[in-house]
């Protein structure tokens, strides 16, 4: 994980020779037993050194029996990732469920990783859920790929073919969304990823990487439309370009008939799944069958004058930049890690309602992809032990985490209340 190392998890091969894996793992831990005929092992590895390894029960629900890291690595991160790695695999194998009913020493860890404690144990929920929200996201994001490409594609001929700069700047909001869905499955695949020791907020400010790239690329292409535009309408060059036939008509029908359709489809997956970002492409859909629709007007007004067709060109060209710079804003605040005065003021007010807590401040935050990290420095009567301190920050954080689901850890600070303060 640091130091040119590579941590890797790799599953018993049952074909492998026991006696051999024994020795291997009583190496590491002396107490070492499991049950071969219903118990798997998984192994944590650096380059070819042991770490640890985890015992687990795979039935109806999955049971963690078991979790090792060797002593003089533990409280380093190495379980985590372990643990997330184990998580993940379990999810893409379907199982609904994690429970661990052996949690000696990992009540906090556990709580940490988002474990809910249950009369037996310790029991992870909904992971079929949540492989089953990834599917469906990845599955929305394909079909507006495939959609965008046959939109930019007809729009963007067309346009070029019969001259005509709104359907080109149509054409390019198409392109853009296009970009955007991909956007959203790089999003989808990288953020997945575990946090680990090189990456310990994950990995989900590439998605904002990516996302100020795509929308410089989206503002300067239009900045060259709107030159066009506006040398058309200086000249006046469209009365002796534009073409309009029917052809451009039909194509820019068809783009609307289709935006109605998936807008229709998309709304069907929203009473399903009450998802972030199946709302904002809802809202996108909306704006796009909006543009589309001024597209179809400028056409036909066109063939009135073809100044109309330049100047709805000219306004969507606008929107379009519009979206490229509220793109890049809104990432470039996440890359340098802008603070949301309104979040950090109502987690503010939920620390200080616990009794224990006299003072709260210097609150910051970090936001990687859809997680957001808090950090703040609370005072304390100073006669508190370590323990009791402990025993309040894990419950500040277990509520805020509960309110505030995109909350993903909350770090505090303790510091001692003297009687002058």
């Amino acid at each position: 994980m640091n130091g040119g190392f590579t941590m890797k998890v790799v599953e018993w091969d049952r074909k492998e020779n026991i006696n051999k894996i024994l020795i291997d793992i009583l190496e590491i831990d002396p107490k070492f037993s499991f049950d071969k005929e219903k118990e798997d092992i998984y192994f944590l590895y650096n380059e070819e050194d042991l770490y640890g390894y985890a015992v687990l029960s795979l039935n109806d629900i999955a049971e963690l029996k078991k979790i090792f890291i060797l002593p003089k690595l533990r409280n380093n991160g190495y379980g985590t990732f372990f643990l997330k790695h184990i998580i993940n695999w379990l999810t893409n194998k379907n199982f609904g469920s994690l429970i661990i009913t052996n949690h000696k020493k990992m009540n906090n860890f556990l709580e940490k990783q988002r474990f809910i404690r249950t009369q037996d144990g310790y029991i992870l929920n909904n992971l079929r859920e949540r492989k089953k929200q990834e599917e469906n996201m990845l599955f929305i994001s394909k079909f507006a790929i495939c959609v965008n490409i046959i939109l930019a594609f007809l729009k963007i001929v067309a346009g070029k073919i019969f001259f005509s700069m709104s359907l080109l700047s149509d054409g390019l909001n198409s392109l853009s969304d296009l970009i955007t869905n991909v956007l959203v499955i790089v999003g989808l695949k990288v953020g997945s990823n575990p946090e680990d020791k090189e990456h310990p907020f994950g990995h989900g400010k590439i998605e904002s990487v990516f996302s100020v790239i795509i929308g410089t690329f989206i503002m300067i292409t239009a900045f060259e439309l709107i030159k066009d535009n506006f040398s058309k309408l200086i000249s006046l060059s469209s009365e002796n370009n534009l073409n309009i036939t029917v052809i451009p008509i039909v194509v820019t029908i068809l783009a609307i008939l289709i935006k109605i359709f998936q807008l229709s489809f998309m709304k069907k997956r929203a009473k399903k799944y009450n998802n972030s970002l199946i709302n904002s492409l809802l809202a996108d859909y909306n704006t796009d069958i909006v543009i589309s629709t001024s597209v179809l007007v400028g056409l036909f007004l066109s063939r009135i004058h073809p100044v109309f067709d330049t100047i709805v060109g000219f306004i969507v060209s606008i929107y379009i930049i519009k979206s490229g710079y509220e793109l890049i804003k809104e990432n470039s605040l996440i890359l340098l890690d802008s603070q949301d005065d309104e979040l950090i003021e109502k987690i503010r007010s939920e620390i200080l309602q616990f009794k224990e807590i006299e003072n709260a401040h210097d609150f910051r935050m970090t936001t990687s992809g859809k997680d957001i990290y808090v950090f703040a420095d609370v005072r304390m009567d100073k006669n508190k032990t370590i323990e009791e301190a402990h025993e309040v920050t894990n419950r500040i954080s277990k509520k805020i985490k509960h309110k505030y689901k995109n909350v993903k850890r909350v770090l505090i600070h303790i510091e001692p209340m003297y009687e002058d303060d």
